[in-house]
């Protein structure tokens, strides 16, 4: 298989040359930039982790740390680990940096990680003077440097915190009296404090022992010390290349607080050398809050959409100290490089020679819409086929809904641990255009548990779940509960008997007095008599442009899966089939014309969109039905007719030549 493509598309290196702009700062600055917390969305598949992985080879050379925050909440670490592993990964030394460790936050993680008797301070102390290295001269500085980071952080005056730096230990017994009334707000006990152990002592009590609050707040103080500990090692390199934090999977609560911390500590006013990149797959619950910038709505868009069309990775600022950021799919060139690789390295011929890479990379697209792992796992499964299986036949048999691709791309793309009922479930319900339609649908409303309905409905109106094509344009992407056009062809895949699933919501839709849904079912089964007599029962009812949009509706419906011989084997002879009613001399010219237009475009691809005609709410495609756009010249002839024989109404011709110009070019070219 060709090489791997992380951090190589025109995407991630958007995204790198962003990060790249944010550590390499100008020489000569006297000020340390200051930088928020960059928080970078994505759903399942989109290439958040291998997009990590690739920066922190490309940032080698200067201060970087990835970690992985599922893997640590998997491990039941806490915010203090996560410090702990960033100061570690932090250390080595690298060039255009001074030497970076981490003495005072080295002591605070040693003081709270010892185990610590409240009704035995003299044991503990003994304990956490053999567990601090050298004698106590070498670290009584450092100790120092921690109080006096805790008085400032607990809001003593300035002149106090500035003599317990400078005063002897044996002197300072009156202010860490201060101190200790202080500490008071974070640990609720009235105990003497003599001595510097005392103090980590005191430290270690309200970590371990003290409440809730009093944990999160010598968190944050544990924070402090560590951004104070960087602070000092840039404070005469304002120029040097910033450390570099990769955060990932930062959607789980361990995650939450990481950026919480983050976000709490950090400050313009006091500027540190970090760049942090954190990915989720969902916006954090903990900062699900108008304290920091947005609140999420059902069915609502999330902050950062990358704008269609632009190139450069620029994150919306949500709060003073976050901006987020939406990794995009990718989109058909990006595809075409990795598919020109692909046909690079395969031993026989590329399809179609005169442009095998663009009608490859361009049925690619259309199948997965550059969704970063479907296009991945499409090419891998295309690339293992034996050299003498035609690239036509590969693109139809990778879909068997019991073969490697279809079942593990899904268990990819759905939310880990999605269970089996609901997984069920969504995938009756991929038979409507979107999840909207299928909520109202008899099943999910009468005939499933409560649980399994708010599974559903939670799973519809979150745009990461359903891995929503947010473009900003609603009338191209479809409404918020429309899924990613792939996710819905690999639940259609597992579909057990889609012909009578869609004649159940055929009959449904009659029953509600919706004819153009209804018309939708009734030709995803393969009922052309029933769909074309509506499309001609609207014609002339409707303005010119409205019919249109109502036949790429109509068209835009599931064409049976690939395998049952009607599909991509024999174009014409699918077309030929559909069409033998009209040997009846009972149907009249007009009906006949729109009946051979509808079978041939919903079996033949979609050519390039029309603005004002097919844009309907719908991004699903199949390039399966004839890959090879052979039935083109059909779907243009029968416009013509159509415009031909409708000469007398002005305003249809126009509109009927246009759609028939659409067609006129393949539409990978």
């Amino acid at each position: 298989m060709p090489r791997e493509w992380a951090g190589e598309s025109d995407r991630d290196r958007s995204v790198q040359a962003y990060v790249e702009s944010l550590i390499v700062p100008d020489r000569g600055a006297r000020t340390a930039a200051h930088h928020p917390v960059t928080l970078l969305l994505g759903p399942r598949g989109s290439g958040k982790t291998t997009l990590l992985r690739a920066m922190a080879a490309w940032a080698d050379s200067a201060p970087v740390a990835r970690l992985d925050l599922a893997d640590l909440a998997r491990d039941e670490k806490n915010p203090i680990d996560v410090l702990s592993e960033l100061a570690f990964k932090l250390e080595p030394r690298k060039q255009n940096v001074p030497r970076l460790s981490f003495p005072a936050f080295t002591l605070v993680r040693t003081a709270l990680g010892i185990d610590v008797d409240p009704a035995n301070r003299a044991a503990g102390r003994r304990q956490l003077g053999q567990e601090l290295a050298g004698t106590p001269r070498r670290w009584l500085d450092i100790v120092n440097q921690v109080a006096q980071i805790v008085a400032s952080f607990l809001g003593l005056p300035s002149g106090v915190s500035n003599a317990l730096q400078l005063l002897p230990l044996g002197e300072q017994g009156w202010l860490w009296g201060r101190v200790r009334w202080k500490l008071a707000s974070i640990r609720r006990r009235s105990t003497a404090i003599s001595s510097a152990l005392d103090f980590l002592i005191e430290l270690n009590l309200a970590y371990n022992s003290g409440a809730d609050e009093d944990r999160a707040r010598t968190e944050r103080i544990a924070c402090e010390v560590f951004l104070h500990d960087l602070r000092r090692r840039y404070a005469k390199r304002a120029w040097a290349v910033r450390c570099l934090i990769l955060l990932d999977n930062a959607d789980n609560a361990l995650g939450g607080e990481v950026l919480r911390l983050l976000l709490e500590k950090r400050h313009a006013a006091t500027p540190d050398p970090l760049v942090v990149l954190a990915t989720a797959g969902s916006y954090p619950e903990t900062l699900q809050n108008v304290e920091y910038g947005w609140q999420h709505q059902p069915g609502g868009a999330y902050p950062g959409v990358w704008p269609p069309g632009t190139t450069a990775f620029t994150p919306t600022q949500a709060y003073e100290g976050l901006r987020v950021g939406q990794l995009r799919d990718l989109t058909r060139g990006e595809v075409e490089q990795q598919v020109a690789e692909v046909l690079k390295s395969a031993s026989p011929p590329p399809p179609r020679d005169d442009s095998g890479v663009r009608w490859l990379s361009w049925a690619v697209h259309e199948l997965t819409r550059g969704q970063p792992a479907g296009t991945a796992r499409v090419l891998a499964a295309l690339y293992g086929f034996d050299a003498t299986v035609p690239w036509e036949e590969r693109l139809a048999r990778i879909w068997d809904p019991s073969g490697e691709l279809v079942r593990g791309l899904l268990d990819r793309l759905l939310p880990i641990d999605t269970p089996e009922g609901l997984r069920e479930l969504l995938a009756s319900a991929a038979a409507a255009p979107d999840l909207a339609q299928a909520l109202i649908t008899r099943r999910v409303q009468d005939e499933i548990p409560d649980y399994l309905r708010t599974q559903f409905y939670d799973f519809s109106r979150d745009r990461m779940s359903s891995m929503h094509v947010d473009t900003g344009d609603p009338h191209a992407d479809g409404r918020p509960e429309t899924p990613h056009p792939l996710l819905r062809r690999l639940l259609l895949c597992e579909l057990p008997d889609p012909d009578a699933l869609h004649a159940t919501l055929q009959a449904e839709a009659e029953s509600r007095g919706e004819p153009g849904t209804a018309a939708y079912h009734a030709l995803a089964r393969g009922d052309l008599p029933t769909a074309a007599a509506y499309l001609e029962g609207i014609f002339e009812q409707t303005s010119p442009e409205e019919w249109c949009t109502e036949l790429c509706r109509l068209r835009r419906a599931p064409l049976p899966p690939p395998g049952d011989g009607s599909v991509g084997s024999s174009q014409w002879g699918h077309y030929e089939q559909l069409v033998t009613h009209l040997r009846d001399d009972a149907v009249g010219p007009r009906l006949r014309t729109i009946t051979r237009l509808l079978a041939a475009s919903w079996i033949a691809p979609e050519p390039r969109a029309a603005l004002t005609t097919d844009l309907v709410g719908d991004p699903y495609r199949e390039p399966l039905g004839d890959p090879h756009a052979t039935l083109y010249r059909e779907i243009n002839a029968r416009f013509h007719t159509l415009a031909a024989a409708h000469a007398a109404r002005v305003a249809w011709p126009p509109v009927l030549l246009d759609k028939a110009q659409q067609y006129e070019m393949e539409p990978w070219r």
